[in-house]
């Protein structure tokens, strides 16, 4: 549960920042704009748009991408309500275009956001442009035909008691709008991410503009702020997949090695393996093994002393830290090794409940049948900068070096 909140915190916290200072920028601020800066605000949210566009191509980021076309599709059909154009239109087609986009938005930014990535682009992306595409013919036809029996349905008044009187949408996009309030929020629960929280974010959005489609501002401002969103998680997801190891949670490689190139003349780097892991492994499976990692990673992470935990690859990890020497650095590298040497740690089995809560309760009543546990030892190789170790590479090698003195003299050692 701990770990959901964490992650909950990190993928939400911004949008809901940004949500809440968008608010009264966009109704007390935007009457004091210019109407060149108004005209300019009005353009911002389609260039965001194409930004998140191509991203969301670029990276193959189909989720993001459908829930933009379901955005862009409803600004332009808003921004036409509001214009002379739609204003020309007759009642039966304000009313349509209106009702179609706050009942049918919702639904696709879950559906969307539901409706996972497989195979390639190339056979994703027709079948759910197709969707969208049929969306639009149809409320084309509607209109074309003024067929009243269908704008009967969306607007008529069920369950009236439900329905407040501040809503400004029919009751059932209301209904609508809930249960995808409620959908979205078991996604985040399920799968806490930066583009889960900016899909919710967009469809929180889409109820705003519509809920308050008329206060000059709210349409643009919030619609850009949506944009801005979609950007910001792919960015934020496409950094985390480049630069954090995806088992672990630590930087990766990667990241290691942009954080070697910024140092300064004065650091220590500390080398370290999971000791007979490929033997724990056959022995225990990879699942087993991974959990391992995990742990190890846990762990190594809280390293105090202003260490940098990362994961160099396989079972290996390295330790930075900046402006420090070697004496300093061992007795924190020491009470990472003792740390990890006297944890005993559960075997997850198969039948395992994956919920922690479920899974402590169980381990409350079944001690006795679920008390089998493994231990792991690391060994650790650690040099700093100096003498003919000059460079980050050298220093890497040197305490590499000293890693395989540590397993030589018996494993679960610091070596210097």
């Amino acid at each position: 549960m701990n770990r959901i909140l964490l992650k909950l915190k990190e993928s939400a916290l911004v949008p809901l920042l940004l949500l809440l200072i968008t608010i009264p920028v966009a109704h007390f601020g935007y009457n004091a704009f210019s109407p060149t800066v108004k005209d300019l605000i009005s353009l911002a949210p389609y260039i965001v748009f194409t930004a998140a566009a191509t991203l969301s191509l670029v990276y193959g980021r189909l989720r993001v991408l459908m829930t933009l076309l379901t955005l862009v599709t409803a600004y332009w059909s808003f921004t036409t309500l509001l214009s002379t154009v739609g204003q020309s239109w007759g009642k039966f087609s304000i009313e349509m275009v209106f009702n179609s986009v706050t009942i049918l938005g919702p639904l696709n930014i879950v559906l969307f956001a539901f409706w996972q990535e497989k195979g390639s682009m190339v056979t994703d992306l027709p079948t759910k442009l197709m969707v969208l595409g049929a969306q639009v013919f149809a409320i084309w036809l509607v209109c074309e035909y003024q067929h009243q029996p269908t704008l009967f349905f969306m607007t008529q008044m069920i369950w009236p008691s439900l329905h407040p009187d501040w809503v400004n949408v029919s009751p059932i996009a209301y209904y609508i709008f809930i249960i995808a309030f409620l959908a979205m929020s078991g996604l985040m629960l399920w799968q806490p991410s930066t583009i889960n929280a900016a899909l919710f974010s967009a469809l929180i959005i889409l109820f705003i503009v519509s809920q308050q489609l008329l206060i000059p501002g709210y349409l643009s401002v919030f619609m850009f702020l949506a944009g801005l969103l979609l950007v910001g998680a792919i960015i934020h997801e496409t950094f985390n997949m480049a630069f954090k190891d995806d088992l672990t949670g630590l930087p990766g490689r990667r990241a290691l090695n942009e954080q070697l190139a910024k140092l300064g003349r004065n650091y220590t780097i500390a080398m370290m393996d999971v000791d007979h892991f490929k033997k724990f492994n056959d022995t225990y499976g990879h699942d087993i093994g991974d959990q391992v990692l995990k742990m190890v990673a846990a762990k190594i992470r809280r390293v105090t002393g202003g260490g940098k935990a990362f994961r160099y690859g396989g079972e290996e990890f390295t330790i930075l830290f900046p402006n420090r020497d070697v004496q300093y650095a061992l007795p924190h590298l020491e009470t990472v090794r003792e740390t990890i040497a006297n944890y005993a740690m559960k075997i997850r089995d198969d039948n395992r409940p994956k919920d922690d809560q479920t899974g402590k309760n169980k381990r409350g009543k079944k001690a006795k049948q679920d008390s089998s546990t493994v231990s792991v030892t690391i060994s650790i190789g650690v040099s700093q900068r100096e003498g003919a170790n000059k460079t980050p590479e050298q220093v890497v090698k040197a305490a590499d070096d000293a890693l395989y003195r540590a397993k030589h003299a018996g494993r679960n050692k610091v070596s210097t």
